[in-house]
């Protein structure tokens, strides 16, 4: 692990001075903490030696040590006993090593209090058993019963070549698990019987890569009166439970706001921060519970671990960007990048989490020749997190906005990275300072009703309070700045619905109706009804590429530009060369569809049309010479033609939401369809109805010109003015 943070150091690049120097202090401390512990190590034992009483036997003496009697049951009665002092111990496996009768006087003898780790047997993988003889009383008829410490990964256990019971089961099929809790085992009854004898058949599987830190015997079994050993193994699962009541009320803690968080990113998907901050809550407590549960087999466990750890590594780093609120700029300064880098990042991980779960879930190595070519990087791959996370932190205190919440959450992100970092770098190479600062770290702080609250889940409250804390500043100005958005649109639709319908006008000779309706708060569409001298109208309509804010803005300056123009040539061809004069330069890469029709009493028309739907006099579509929409080619010059409007005809003009409205299944409402409706002398609410009931999916705007039979004081009704319900 030391040569990985190495690695690591070298990994970092040159072109961000602050982010290398922050880094390298990252991985500084972590040596400080090493060197600290390595001092504290070596100080203890130099009193060990200077007083020879405190120093413990030598792992060769127990190998080498004289061989020992039975272990004396006898007298126990209805108590029980520890089975302490030295087992035979042998590595391999033959089946007849469980018969009373075998000859174990040449086997090693180890400990029970000892794992193997502490032994000879560090990096001991596949078989091995413990043996031990067991002296009885005959005149005893009381039932006897094993109390079993947890061993890994798999054991069984015989009595007198019997098989009583175990943990798991050992090839050809083997079973076990992550998590495992003492458990008491009946001893067949044999009246008279003054000895017995108890063997272990311990089993690793050979892809472990905890072999060196566990197996064998963490505390020495007992014997004893059946009643007394069940009581024991109650007792010891109602401990562990009571020991992890704390722990359970946090996950739940962590349950409940992670679910709070989903929710509400549900109600306001844009707000990816409260899904990023869901799913590395809801990761935390899962990872818990699966590592807790004894009766989660070893590969399902493992393969949550997985899910969890990526889950909560990938959540964290991308909310740890979301609140930092980098400006959204390119460059290495911007969010754009560092969100590219993220992703980057989560792919790295996920990939280290594959090739990880490829070599160690299976319980052999698959393909012995890869898996040894794929350690090297997978070991690189697999702590990937230990880099990219505090490269993000980094970064975003650098680069972030500094504000309380925010430095709070930092702090608490760095306190809880920092820590389980240093704790993952010495347990991986320094297995002596992680036991000297795991008394420390793991102590509990205090004790809620006999369950300790140690300091890891003391920094996870902190980091759920922190978290809470940043992401209500945060959403609380977003939804402020959201009210002054809303605010400012709600005025700019009021502007535009004046400068779009202004007051009603009269059209000699002709009834106009109308219906606008926007997709959004504000619009691109426009239409003008113009009175001009002489009894004359023009009548405008047309359509601003794009949508919202921008393109209302240039409606407003087409509007404003259309009133004009009229006054120095009304001319359907005339205002649209003028409006495109006016257009060049100002529509930021956009264009407007614009479509002229100037009427008089008589029922003379003329029309022009720069891009826009064709008009339609009744149920035929007026085929207008082509032009090029506005705002795209400077000097462009419209053809206009002449139309004779019978009393009762009407023409009608739609913007391209309406042919463009869509369904649920993609398939668009079109010409045909549009022509058909004009067969039925449609009135414009009809028209737009018709095709937002189909599905809008753009702004509708419909006029229909009626030429009235007499010549009264004709109105124009102007309708639909808010926005289509959505």
């Amino acid at each position: 692990m030391l040569q990985a943070g190495f690695r690591r150091s070298r990994l970092r690049g040159a072109g961000f001075p602050v982010l290398h120097v922050s880094l390298s202090l990252w991985n500084l401390s972590l040596l400080c903490f090493a060197a600290l512990g390595a001092g504290q190590i070596a100080l203890a034992q130099q009193k060990t030696a200077a007083d020879p009483s405190k120093a413990g036997p030598a792992e060769a003496d127990f190998a080498t040590a004289p061989a020992v009697g039975a272990f004396n049951a006898a007298g126990m009665g209805t108590g029980s006993r520890t089975i302490d002092g030295l087992w035979q111990f042998q590595l391999s496996d033959d089946p007849a090593w469980a018969q009373p009768g075998f000859d174990d006087s040449k086997w090693e003898r180890l400990p029970a209090d000892r794992p193997l780790s502490k032994a000879l047997h560090r990096a001991f993988t596949g078989f091995a058993w413990y043996r031990r003889q067991i002296t009885l009383d005959p005149a005893d008829k009381n039932p006897l019963s094993l109390y079993l410490p947890p061993l890994w990964d798999a054991a069984e256990v015989y009595w007198d070549g019997v098989k009583v019971g175990g943990f798991g089961s050992p090839p050809p099929h083997p079973t076990y698990y992550m998590s495992e809790s003492p458990v008491a085992i009946p001893l067949p009854s044999a009246p008279g019987a003054s000895s017995g004898e108890l063997a272990i058949r311990l089993w690793r599987r050979p892809n472990n890569v905890q072999a060196s830190e566990f197996g064998g015997f963490d505390e020495a079994p007992r014997l004893g009166y059946t009643a007394i050993i069940q009581q024991m193994q109650e007792n010891a699962v109602l401990g562990i439970l009571r020991d992890q009541a704390v722990t359970y009320g946090v996950w739940i803690v962590f349950i409940s706001v992670g679910f709070a968080a989903i929710i509400l990113w549900l109600r306001r998907p844009s707000q990816w921060t409260l899904f990023c901050v869901g799913i590395y809550l809801l990761s935390e407590p899962l990872l818990g519970f699966c590592l807790s549960d004894p009766s989660l087999s070893y590969t399902f466990t493992q393969s949550a671990v997985y899910v969890a750890n990526l889950s909560a590594d990938t959540s964290f780093l991308f909310l740890i960007l979301l609140l930092a609120d980098l400006p959204n700029r390119p460059g290495v300064r911007g969010f754009r990048f560092w969100k590219k880098a993220c992703f980057i990042a989560a792919a790295v991980m996920l990939l280290g989490t594959v090739v990880d779960a490829w070599l160690l879930l299976p319980a052999d190595r698959p393909n012995p020749a890869l898996s040894r070519f794929l350690d090297k990087p997978d070991a690189i791959l697999s702590d990937s997190n230990v880099l990219f996370l505090p490269m993000i932190l980094i970064v975003c205190l650098v680069l972030g906005k500094w504000r309380l919440p925010r430095l709070l959450f930092m702090a608490a992100a760095s306190l809880d990275l920092f820590f389980g970092d240093l704790m993952n770098f010495l347990n991986g190479g320094f297995p002596a300072l992680f036991n000297w600062l795991a008394s420390f770290y793991f102590a509990p702080l205090f004790s809620i009703h006999g369950s300790p609250l140690a300091v890891p889940f003391a920094l996870k409250f902190v980091l759920l309070a922190t978290i809470i804390y940043a992401v209500w500043d945060q959403l609380s100005r977003e939804l402020a700045q959201q009210r002054r958005v809303n605010a400012e649109l709600k005025a700019a639709q009021e502007v535009q619905t004046i400068l779009v319908a202004a007051e009603e006008r009269r059209a000699p000779g002709y009834a106009v109706a109308s219906v606008y309706r926007p997709a959004s708060e504000v619009g691109g569409d426009f239409f003008q009804v113009i009175p001009l001298e002489g009894d004359g109208t023009l009548i405008v309509a047309g359509d601003v590429s794009g949508k919202g804010l921008r393109a209302a803005m240039a409606v407003s300056l087409i509007v404003g530009a259309v009133r004009t123009l009229v006054e120095q040539d009304a001319s359907p061809a005339g205002v649209l060369a003028g409006l495109n004069r006016r257009l060049i330069g100002r529509t930021q890469g956009g264009f407007a569809t614009c479509c002229a029709v100037r009427i008089d009493p008589t029922g003379h028309a003329m029309m022009a049309n720069a891009g826009h739907c064709q008009p339609y006099l009744d149920d035929r579509e007026v085929e207008l010479p082509p032009g090029l929409p506005l705002g795209l080619v400077e000097g462009m010059t419209y053809d206009e033609i002449a139309l004779a409007i019978a009393p009762g005809q009407q023409i009608t003009l739609v913007s391209d939401g309406v042919v463009e409205a869509r369904n649920h299944h993609g398939e668009l409402y079109g010409f045909e369809r549009l022509s058909q409706l004009m067969g039925e002398r449609p009135s414009a609410e009809h028209v737009a109805n018709t095709a937002i009931d189909f599905g809008q999916d753009d702004d509708i705007t419909v006029l229909t010109v009626t030429r009235l039979a007499a010549q009264p004081e004709a109105a124009t009704q102007l309708s639909g003015l808010s926005p289509a319900p959505a």
